[in-house]
């Protein structure tokens, strides 16, 4: 049998509960986000092909551990991470009710992130038992306020976290060292004009990282880090900018409902477009109208 095959067949995940909340299955080929709240005195086990960032919320726990037959002991307090790499078999059992917020990112995320390494040789990421990172911690947590909001339904939102997070895991807790570029200076103007004229092309579209910079022949972590460079926002921020900037424009000019509006300015739902709208220019779509 082939270690593909083996891998497959190794494939599980056993939880006493289901998840209270998970991410949409829009952005379920980069990132999944789970919110879990795990009864007391119960086991799981998995062995799973993605990256695993496992974040404690609640109250602290005892948590035993068997990881490919070796067993440990560590007391979790809130903002304790255990890092778990693609198919390394692991199980647990906790003496107290366990909440924690799991982020799966896929491996393809760190194939395209070594591509800004300085040395192309091969690294996996080194499982972690327990480590305090926080800027892990603030990810996870912007992650799980959007998981609470809207389901995490807007892709380039997610694919902008997934990356810094591949990028820090490497960097940072990879089995060697890494050095990842650190890009300075600005788009070139035409490169600029080409991404601004993508983005505004696809407004009303579920608009994707990987398609902008791949529009632009770059990497998505360079094309990300020479944008805000070039603009002072990230392609996120940018392109919600503009989405809130062409729906004031329908909204002086053609008479829609605000739920037709946000859609035809990209947004997954009303109460997204609402929410941006009043953080960006400080009133309502409805007192925006009432104007």
């Amino acid at each position: 049998m082939n270690q593909d095959s083996t891998k497959k067949n190794a494939v599980l995940q056993v939880v006493p509960r289901l998840p209270m909340l998970r991410s949409q299955d829009i952005v379920s080929d980069i990132l999944q986000v789970e919110h879990h709240h795990q009864p007391a005195n119960r086991e799981s086990e998995c062995c799973l092909p993605n990256y695993l960032l496992s974040i404690h919320l609640g109250q602290p726990i005892q948590l035993e551990r068997t990881i490919d037959g070796r067993r440990s002991s560590n007391r979790l307090a809130e903002g304790d991470i255990m890092i778990t790499p693609p198919y390394l078999h692991r199980k647990l059992f906790w003496d107290t009710d366990a909440e924690f917020l799991l982020l799966r990112l896929e491996p393809k995320l760190f194939t395209s992130a070594l591509y800004e390494s300085v040395d192309a040789d091969d690294a996996q990421v080194a499982p972690q038992l327990k480590i305090c990172d926080p800027l892990i911690q603030q990810i996870g947590l912007a992650l799980k306020t959007e998981l609470e909001i809207d389901g995490l339904s807007d892709r380039l939102y997610a694919e902008s976290m997934a990356n810094a997070l591949a990028v820090h895991l490497l960097r940072h807790y990879s089995t060697r060292r890494r050095e990842i570029r650190s890009y300075s200076g600005r788009l070139p103007s035409h490169k600029l004009q080409q991404a601004i004229d993508y983005i505004q092309a696809h407004l009303a579209e579920d608009v994707s990282l990987e398609a902008i910079a791949t529009e632009l022949g770059m990497s998505q972590y360079h094309f990300a880090r020479l944008f805000k460079q070039s603009t002072g926002y990230s392609p996120y921020q940018y392109v919600i900018k503009r989405r809130i900037e062409r729906a004031q424009e329908l909204m002086m000019q053609e008479q829609h409902s605000i739920a037709n509006i946000a859609l035809k300015v990209g947004f997954a739902s009303q109460s997204q477009f609402g929410r941006h709208f009043k953080r960006l220019t400080g009133v309502t779509p409805k007192q925006f109208l009432q104007k």
